[in-house]
């Protein structure tokens, strides 16, 4: 009976093994990408004080296009898509490019972003507060709930729809901020997949706060999910797509020039 037990648990935590096993290879000198739960999760993390690292957003005026085109016309090591937009692929909240602000765009008590300077000194923005723009911000991607300290948060007077992408269980594109801000996190998850629909935010939150980061927000996921890596996507699109990626309003990328 004892070896019986014993020869259960082996199997038993072997086949446990795949699932929280996770794998990491430097894709630069100055970015790593760690993949997690199967390699559903992606984590991508840069290093902001490298001189060599370049933030790169969607050119002012740019027609919708994959994030996989956005990738290769820009020549970046990684790539994912940004904000949410509307029917007409208008970009939703503040969208800055390369220091000039997109047209109608703007910040409002529903949206978040991340702003960083052509220095790449990053912030991102505060729940509930609504921001005048920086002269010096070189590149803002806006997103939707902020991500703060292991949960989600909606901001006061948010519609229901807020709460309800919240709670269910979807593919998701994310940034993050480690406290000292030296440290840039991408994560994208995937879902919608046959043994995988994703993660809520509240899951990705978490995430975050293991990494140590207190500070994330949650950008356009769903079907415009897409992560990038030296012209390659990482990630598997949801079963309903058939491989066919989807074209999204705008985009934010890296470039490490020290690997040219």
């Amino acid at each position: 009976m004892k070896t019986l037990l014993a020869a259960l648990t082996g199997w038993c935590l072997g086949a446990l093994v795949p699932a929280m096993a996770q794998t990491t290879e430097q894709v630069s000198p100055c970015i790593a990408h760690t993949t997690k739960n199967n390699a559903h999760v992606h984590i991508v993390k840069v290093d902001l004080s490298c001189p060599s690292i370049q933030l790169v957003g969607t050119a002012v005026g740019t027609a919708p296009t994959t994030v996989k085109n956005f990738a290769y016309r820009n020549r970046l090591n990684v790539a994912i898509n940004a904000s949410f937009f509307d029917p007409q692929y208008r970009p939703q909240g503040l969208v800055i490019s390369d220091g000039q602000r997109w047209s109608n765009t703007r910040d409002t008590r529903q949206h978040a972003f991340l702003a960083c300077t052509a220095e790449n000194r990053c912030l991102i923005d505060a729940p509930n507060h609504t921001a005048k723009v920086n002269a010096e911000w070189h590149t803002v991607i806006a997103g939707w709930q902020n991500l703060r300290s292991g949960t989600y948060i909606c901001a006061r007077g948010a519609s229901a729809s807020c709460y309800s992408n919240a709670r269910a269980a979807h593919p998701r594109t994310s940034v993050g901020l480690s406290p000292d801000r030296r440290w840039l996190y991408i994560i994208v998850v995937e879902g919608r997949l046959t043994g995988f629909e994703g993660f809520t935010l509240n899951q990705l939150a978490r995430l975050y706060r293991s990494l140590g980061v207190r500070d994330a927000i949650n950008l356009d996921g769903g079907s415009s999910t897409t992560l990038v890596i030296n012209n390659t996507r990482m990630n598997v699109l949801p079963s309903r797509q058939l491989f066919l990626e989807r074209s999204v309003a705008n985009q934010f990328g890296v470039r490490d020039t020290s690997a040219r």
